[in-house]
């Protein structure tokens, strides 16, 4: 009786082990959909990257151009949002971002810029998530505390950074 104990205690067991593996050996189909916020293009890290092991952070560098758009370098959005530019708490543009890390965001300005101007780039979470910025309702990022920064962020300090843009 011991053994056919052992062989139905080893069935369920045998189960349980195999739906935990990962999906490996069931068959296709079974696995639910996806839900809208994990399988769009606009919550899915650009090369496969988790969203959720970025720091939030921007690299905005002085630049020369006609006037009508600036690039920020780099973008770091664990929650995307948008990149905001800028001048004398004018906002001038913003471009949209998706989760991870996006090179060269490319933002247009309006007003362009007609004479040399101090800029600031800001990270914001799109608040309300319409996918439009409203500087109403968008929330700036706050700057992530990181122990091995030199920097130490204040609170309230938030994921910004200027840039000179000259005029030519």
């Amino acid at each position: 009786m011991t053994t056919s104990r052992r062989a139905l205690w080893a069935l369920p067991a045998a189960l349980v082990l195999s739906a935990c593996a990962g999906g490996e050996g069931a068959p296709a189909g079974d696995a639910p959909p996806s839900s809208p916020a994990t399988s769009g293009a606009t919550t899915i890290a650009p090369g496969g990257e988790s969203g959720s092991g970025t720091m939030a952070g921007l690299e905005f560098l002085d630049q020369t151009g006609p006037g009508d758009n600036v690039v920020v370098s780099t973008v770091n959005a664990p929650g995307g949002g948008f990149v905001v530019i800028s001048a004398e708490d004018e906002v001038l543009g913003a471009a949209q971002l998706q989760v991870g890390t996006t090179p060269d965001v490319a933002v247009e300005l309006d007003p362009a810029l007609t004479e040399d101007t101090e800029l600031t780039a800001t990270l914001y979470a799109d608040t309300d998530a319409d996918g439009e910025f409203d500087p109403a309702v968008d929330e700036p990022v706050p700057a992530p505390v990181d122990a091995t920064d030199d920097e130490v962020e204040e609170p309230g300090d938030v994921v910004e950074e200027d840039a000179t843009y000259t005029v030519g």
